[in-house]
């Protein structure tokens, strides 16, 4: 997935966004763009980002126009860590930290003024304070509580009757470590079964750090390990294995799923849609 962050540029001018996207690509960052607002909210649904540039003014021939504070505030609703830097035109930099006081913005750069030394500093230590922030959160991760809204886990750990529930629920939390934030899949998860015993669970997400929908199965080991060799002998071009682990007693392994379409996923995050059942 990369060594340096994801940064989404918000600016109408062409000119501007190119500028931005070679002066960051160089630096190793992995760039989105995007020119307008609609074009923003869609990027900020599908995609986690570590840092986000805003130009405050989305419409060029509009001298009023601010649709850059739409997207800021989505990024402040969010609550994701994205550090947000924004662009501002010659001389507003004071006035528009007032304006932007309640979203804790990282940064105000103007755009007149653009300097690229400094331009990457600023982008640099967004990425690295934003990455530490997604970091400690990944390890705080979603449990089978919050990803799971079909069963419990003790209902899960007892289908599958293999291992304790920790072990399980610490498995689950590694397997999808570095593909957080998720979007729930609005069909439920489902047992798999082998000679009608339970063996493993499939669910579906969309990892928003990838930006790509997600095929999860994680069951009993010698099943998953079954699965995993005859993957490695002979692999599918339409399904690419993304990450697999092995505990004592369990097993799970991440696919790219291509053919499930965005709009089959809940917007939100898994831990305001699921979670709801207390076991």
């Amino acid at each position: 997935m990369g060594t340096k962050g994801k940064v989404l540029i918000v600016e109408d001018e062409a000119t501007w966004r190119k500028l931005y996207r070679k002066v960051l690509e160089k630096e190793g960052y992995r760039i989105w763009d995007a020119g307008s607002l609609p074009e923003a909210l869609d990027l900020l649904a599908r995609h986690f980002f570590h840092a986000a540039i805003v130009d405050i003014r989305l419409v060029d021939n509009q001298p009023g126009n601010q649709d850059g504070i739409e997207a800021v505030k989505r990024i402040a609703q969010a609550d994701e860590g994205t550090r947000v830097i924004v662009i501002t035109a010659f001389g507003t930099i004071q006035m528009t930290r007032d304006a932007f006081k309640q979203y804790n913005v990282f940064e105000f750069m103007e755009k007149q003024t653009h300097d690229q030394a400094g331009f990457c500093e600023v982008v640099g230590q967004a990425v690295e304070e934003a990455e530490s922030e997604a970091m400690e959160r990944r390890g705080r991760g979603s449990g089978l509580r919050d990803l799971i809204r079909e069963f419990s886990p003790q209902e899960i750990q007892k289908a599958l009757a293999s291992g304790g529930l920790e072990e399980l629920d610490t498995l689950v939390r590694g397997l999808l470590y570095d593909f957080h934030p998720l979007l729930p899949d609005r069909e439920e998860a489902r047992l798999i079964e082998r000679e009608a015993k339970p063996v493993m669970v499939e669910a579906c997400y969309w990892s928003r750090m990838s930006g790509q929908p997600i095929l999860v199965r994680f069951g009993r080991r010698p099943e998953i390990e079954e699965e995993v060799r005859a993957y490695d002998e002979h692999p599918e071009e339409s399904r690419v294995r993304l990450n697999v682990r092995i505990s004592p007693h369990f097993g799970g392994i991440v696919y790219q799923a291509p053919e499930l379409k965005w709009e089959r996923f809940i917007p939100g995050f898994p831990e305001t849609h699921r979670g709801e059942r207390q076991v």
